[in-house]
This record gives structure tokens, C-alpha cells and sequence, in this order.
């Protein structure tokens, strides 16, 4: 794998990311707008992205591989609140935001940032099994990720079904339904899928952009727990975690979605919880800023350590 082609790649995205962070202070994107665009791309671009991948017939793995990766998204997001935990303790983080800096390596941002990057990486048949880390992702944000970000204040968690009735986990469903079942799609469908499941990867990086910009960027660089956080987060986790992934699997296109996922930067989720929880917002828009920027070279980085 040229690790220069994945770099422009992130490169690439980058740019369009800062591209939605110029319109945003240029007044064409706004907050509003912003919303409703997140609603658009969680709704109906990755729904239909999802559902291409299946359909596309670019799936290069089999149904035992689909199993195996479901059995290790499941393990990977268990755990992942204990070390979430251990790198909060490692750096000494005050009680009142403990549950943040877990929240924070928990829920990195694989829903949005996670696509577009593991499809640059490693091609459209990474889709479906990024797709299996996001339904996992989604099932733990509105169950594990309420108690965690509530850590410490003694308050009663309540969960709703409706809570994981979502059109992203509805698509995955299926997608694994169509592909087991080996469900016959009508040409036109799939290339209307396809087309609409094309338009994630600029949106999804327009609206990092624009949500990056409603953060100071002087506050962002002052917070000097951040930059050891990223580097822990970012470079030593993933370098860590890949002796033992790697014990336990043996394809490598699984084994390199489940490590590029690790290695997402923090995802939005933060602060639309800390909000919700009263917790430290400005704190979750810095960790966001600050590992979405260094992302651009932590990624290529993992890449041409393990998959070059």
C-alpha cells in the first residue's frame, strides 16, 4: 500500500473539510443548515451507502468474515470503556470530566470520518464491515454511552428501543439480511443507491469542517492535556492494540478497518452529550478540533506502520 497515495487521500478529505470550515465563516453554511445537512447525511447518504456496498457487489468477504466482525466490534466496544478509563487515569484528569475523556475514546467519530477514510484506504469493500463498527457504535452511544458520560453523578440512565431504531442501523440490518439472503436488486436501484451512498464522503467532511468552525481556535491550542491526549488516543493506542488485533485476526482488510476505526479522532457525539449531561462542552469541542486536525497525519502514520 503507497503510503503517499493515502496521505494526498487524507489530504483530499482535508481539504474539503476545510473548505466546510471557510464556508461556515463565509456565512453560506450556518448552524441551522448544518443540522439539517447531519440529518441528510445520517438519514439518507450513509443509509444508501451502506446498502450500495451490498448491493454493488462489492463485498470481497464472506459470510463468516460478516460474523467474525460483528463478534469483534462487539468485544472491541466492551472494552474499550476500561481503557477509556486506564488513559483518563494515566492522565490525571479531574473527577468532573472523567466520564468525558472515556466518552471521548469510546465514541470516536467512525460514523461520519470513519467512512470516507477506511473507503480511501482500503477501498469500497470496506464499506459493509465500517457499517458493523457503526451499528455498534450507535447501539452503545444511546445505551453505555448515557451511563459514561453521566459517571460520577449518581443519575438514573433511562433507554428507549426507539433510541437504537435509527435509519443507520436499520441499513446495516438489511444489509445483512440482502447479503445472506443474496436478494436480487433491480439495476436501476442499486445505481441510485450508489449515487446517493456517493455524496457521504464530501458531505460528511463539509459538515466537520463547518462544525470545527464554531470552535475559537486560540481556546483549541491552550488546552495542554489535549495534545497528550490526541498522541495517546491516536498513536500509542493503535500502536499498542495491533500486536494483539492481529493475534486474533487474520484477514486484513478486517483487521485494518477495525484498527483505522480505533484510530478516528472524536467524534461530534461529545458535545451534543455533554450538553444533555451538563458537562464540559468546551472541553469535548477542543478534543474534537485538535484530533480531527492531527488525524490527517496520525492515519496515514498507522498505515504505513502496518499496512504499507
Amino acid at each position: 500500500m503507497n503510503i503517499m497515495v493515502i496521505f494526498m487521500q487524507m489530504i483530499q478529505l482535508f481539504l474539503i473539510m476545510a473548505l466546510g470550515y471557510f464556508l461556515y465563516h463565509i456565512h453560506i453554511l450556518d448552524t441551522n443548515f448544518n443540522k439539517k445537512l447531519t440529518t441528510f447525511v445520517l438519514n439518507v447518504t450513509t443509509p444508501a451507502m451502506i446498502l450500495a456496498s451490498v448491493f454493488s457487489g462489492e463485498v470481497a468477504y464472506s459470510k463468516s468474515d460478516i460474523l467474525f466482525t460483528f463478534v469483534i466490534a462487539i468485544i472491541i466496544y466492551m472494552l474499550l470503556p476500561f481503557v477509556g478509563y486506564v488513559i483518563a487515569k494515566i492522565l490525571r484528569v479531574k473527577k468532573e470530566v472523567m466520564g468525558i475523556y472515556i466518552f471521548m475514546v469510546v465514541f470516536a467519530n467512525v460514523g461520519f470520518m470513519g467512512f470516507p477514510v477506511t473507503k480511501a484506504i482500503f477501498g469500497d469493500a470496506s464499506v459493509f464491515l465500517t457499517a458493523i463498527f457503526v451499528m455498534l457504535f450507535n447501539i452503545m452511544l444511546y445505551s453505555v454511552g448515557r451511563m459514561i458520560m453521566s459517571f460520577g453523578d449518581g443519575e438514573k440512565v433511562t433507554l428507549s428501543y426507539k433510541n437504537f431504531l435509527t435509519p443507520g442501523i436499520i441499513a446495516s440490518l438489511l444489509a445483512v439480511v440482502f447479503y445472506f439472503t443474496n436478494f436480487p436488486m433491480p439495476s436501476v436501484l442499486v445505481n441510485t443507491f450508489v449515487m446517493i451512498g456517493d455524496m457521504t464522503t464530501p458531505l460528511a467532511m463539509l459538515i466537520i469542517g463547518a462544525t470545527l468552525a464554531t470552535i475559537p481556535i486560540k481556546e483549541v491550542f491552550n488546552e495542554k492535556k489535549i495534545y497528550v491526549f490526541t498522541f495517546v488516543k491516536q498513536i500509542v493506542f493503535p500502536i499498542v492494540v495491533y500486536p494483539l488485533l492481529s493475534m486474533f485476526i487474520q484477514n486484513s482488510l478486517i483487521l485494518g478497518v477495525t484498527l483505522i476505526s480505533l484510530s478516528m479522532p472524536v467524534g461530534n457525539s461529545v458535545v451534543l452529550f455533554a450538553t444533555e449531561y451538563n458537562k464540559d462542552t468546551t472541553l469535548g469541542a477542543k478534543a474534537i478540533f485538535m484530533t480531527t486536525l492531527l488525524s490527517v497525519f496520525t492515519i496515514p502514520l498507522i498505515v504505513a506502520l502496518f499496512f504499507s
